[in-house]
């Protein structure tokens, strides 16, 4: 839940202008900087750990209970009606059941097989998740030696039938620029190969066959990126590869945005087709 400052223009700038030395300087786990604290109620001598910007004085929602209760006092019989009244037929998020209900699983999680066909390790999950893989480990080996990762594609993903019928373009990016091509006559295809470079796979976004060159479209150049793209020119120095970059894609957005025909722009509402 945010606090009231969080939203206070002096915080924001000076959170912004801390992220943006961390990321220059390549640190990126400044997210997970936290702080111990002890917890105010008396009697409790527990140590706990938060984020610097948390509030938060108790150790848990049992010392924080105590200390308020204390404050409110006894609760009357109306609140206790109300409170079993509300209560009344949920099922009991820790397993076991309210009531004598029968059928429900009184164990409160579940096994799975990891679906990475190299592991397949049994682990215990809630009933509630829809967690395939044992580990980020597992998981990224599945999923990162896919053309293009789900988790890494966060566009407006869809098919442009003005552009392309039957491509689905994972960007409004990557579909700006295809209608661009298409503006300048340029013959292109979309994510025509797949190029192995050991640890990963990697399809870049476009190829101008008249020109032999692949280009990749991205907004920011993460480390992870960096990485890729070096392994890429080491183990294929002969093939082009052109970024198109955030600072590039803008200039081209300002000089073509309103000449081109349905042009997505930032704030431009993306239907389904």
């Amino acid at each position: 839940m945010p606090y009231d400052f969080h939203q206070s223009k002096e915080y924001r700038e000076k959170q912004s202008k801390l992220t943006k030395e961390s990321w220059k300087k390549g640190f990126f786990n400044f997210h997970c900087k936290k702080e111990k604290r002890i917890c105010r109620r008396n009697g409790c001598d527990n140590y706990f750990e938060v984020i610097p910007s948390n509030k938060k004085i108790y150790c848990g929602s049992s010392c924080s209970a105590k200390v308020s209760n204390a404050k409110r006092g006894p609760m009357t019989r109306n609140v206790k009606l109300k409170i079993a009244h509300s209560l009344k037929g949920r099922k009991n998020p820790h397993g076991g059941n309210r009531g004598g209900a029968k059928g429900m699983d009184l164990v409160p999680r579940v096994e799975k097989i990891c679906a990475n066909p190299n592991c397949q390790k049994t682990f215990i999950v809630e009933r509630w998740m829809h967690r395939k893989f044992c580990s980020n480990k597992c998981a990224m080996a599945v999923i990162g030696g896919k053309p293009t990762s789900p988790k890494a594609s966060k566009g407006k993903g869809g098919v442009r039938v003005d552009v392309a019928k039957g491509i689905y373009f994972y960007s409004r990016w990557e579909a700006n620029f295809a209608r661009l091509l298409n503006f300048c006559d340029i013959r292109w295809e979309y994510q025509p190969k797949t190029f192995d470079l050991i640890t990963q796979k990697y399809t870049p976004d476009f190829y101008l066959p008249d020109c032999k060159t692949y280009i990749e479209v991205k907004n920011f150049l993460w480390k992870y990126s960096e990485i890729r793209d070096k392994k890429f020119r080491e183990i294929y120095p002969e093939i082009k590869l052109l970024l198109l970059l955030k600072e590039s894609y803008l200039i081209l957005e300002k000089q073509y945005g309103k000449t081109i025909e349905n042009w997505e722009f930032k704030n431009t509402p993306f239907v389904k087709n």
